[in-house]
């Protein structure tokens, strides 16, 4: 699934994330090709977000996705 406005970021607090009823597991793939799993957020408005080093992303596959 292509997602044009999603972005890596750096979570400030990653420990925080975990428990967060908003977070899920994806694997994402990268610009370059490369795939890691990371957390993907749907809350929108999160101040947990380092923008700075945002990074575009190419595919995000939730564990949703693939069930």
């Amino acid at each position: 699934m292509a997602r044009k406005n999603m972005k890596v970021v750096r979570l400030i607090e990653p420990d925080l994330c975990l428990e967060c009823r908003f977070a899920q597991s994806a694997d994402v793939e990268m610009s370059d090709g490369s795939v890691q799993r990371m957390i993907r957020c749907r809350r929108l408005d999160c101040d947990n977000w380092d923008y700075s080093s945002a990074e575009t992303v190419n595919k995000v596959l939730t564990d949703d996705d693939a069930a």
